[in-house]
């Protein structure tokens, strides 16, 4: 577990389903999840995006809520591809 763990580190890679997000954020999201989701398929929506946007292994802050909770496909794909050109994910 260890060298996988190590492994994961050396190469940026974040572990399947591990998210990181910062105390600010888990609560405006928690806010969200309560106050302005609709639907379960807003919170999935959510979750889709933390995940994705997670993939660095990076901790999330509120710098990232518009990108989890307010982006369309349009804003999620903007912000993926800033991702790739400077070189934090493939």
């Amino acid at each position: 577990m260890l060298l996988i763990t190590t492994l994961l580190q050396t190469n940026n890679m974040n572990p399947k389903d591990v998210i990181k997000v910062d105390v600010p954020l888990f609560i405006r999201l928690l806010e969200y999840a309560r106050e302005d989701a609709k639907t379960d398929m807003d919170l999935h929506d959510v979750a889709e995006n933390i995940i994705r946007l997670s993939e660095t292994g990076k901790t999330l802050s509120m710098n990232d809520y518009d990108a989890i909770v307010g982006s369309t496909e349009e804003e999620l794909a903007e912000v993926r591809l800033w991702q790739v050109r400077a070189g934090i994910i493939k």
